[in-house]
């Protein structure tokens, strides 16, 4: 195995040629940053290896409980930098959402928030059946700010994405797989090795060719929801102005 260091991530390898990026940040994996990993250094690294297919999964205990809201609440008088931070953040989601890769989030314990728009990022998610999922923005008297307001729907549909939001209700990975939140449970510490057993079980099938038009097909940048994902960065930020700090 093969380990690499980087601030708030780390880059590692599993299996056979297929990447890993592991958030890592405490024991609760918070996200202090919308920009949580240099996009240059991350392309580098995938330039680099021939990797068949990206993980996504959180070092611990946790997948990741979420935004830091503290360094939010530091925001509150001048919105505009998080706004720019938060649209730079969703440059590095929107770039991981179009790798011709097969790309999976292997989700442990808490999944909260940004955590939860970084694995909504990935073609496929998998968690164990108590891994714990929320959008808790709502109770903060915000948004989901990190692209989940328009990617949650997609994946789930508008009325359950609107009850999960709305709600601001913990639910477990059963009831994620239900929703079609996550694509398959597993057992508790399963969902890395479940990851690995998916990507090679659906990279194995095709030929090198076949897999160079794949990523000539699938590598192309998604620029249809950019509007709204810079819509949602501009109302998170003006209701950190009315936040009670």
């Amino acid at each position: 195995m093969n380990r690499e260091s980087a601030p708030m991530v780390e880059y590692d390898t599993a299996g056979e040629n297929i990447g890993v990026l592991r958030l890592h940040n405490g024991r609760d994996n918070m996200v202090d940053h919308a920009v949580f990993l240099d996009l240059t250094e991350f392309k580098q690294w995938l330039h680099h290896n021939p990797f068949k297919g990206l993980i996504i999964t959180g070092n611990g205990r946790n997948f990741s409980k979420g935004a830091n809201i503290e360094r939010i609440r530091a925001y509150k008088d001048c919105p505009e930098i998080l706004q720019k931070e938060l649209n730079e953040g969703k440059k590095i989601l929107s770039y991981i959402e179009g790798l011709p890769l097969i790309t999976v989030a292997a989700i442990e314990g808490a999944c909260f928030g940004a955590g939860l728009e970084i694995a909504l990022s990935c073609n496929y998610r998998l968690a164990a059946e108590q891994a714990l999922f929320s959008f808790p923005e709502i109770t903060l008297g915000l948004l989901p700010g990190f692209g989940g307001t328009i990617r949650l729907p997609n994946l789930i549909g508008q009325r359950n994405a609107k009850k999960l939001i709305l709600s601001g209700d913990m639910i477990t990975g059963k009831e994620a797989l239900r929703l079609g939140l996550v694509d398959e449970t597993t057992g508790k510490r399963e969902a890395l090795s479940k990851a690995v057993d998916l990507i090679e079980g659906l990279a194995y099938r095709y030929t090198a060719r076949q897999k160079e038009c794949f990523d000539q097909i699938w590598d192309q940048p998604e620029t249809d929801c950019w509007p709204m994902y810079e819509k949602e960065s501009r109302y998170f930020t003006e209701l950190i102005k009315t936040m009670d700090i």
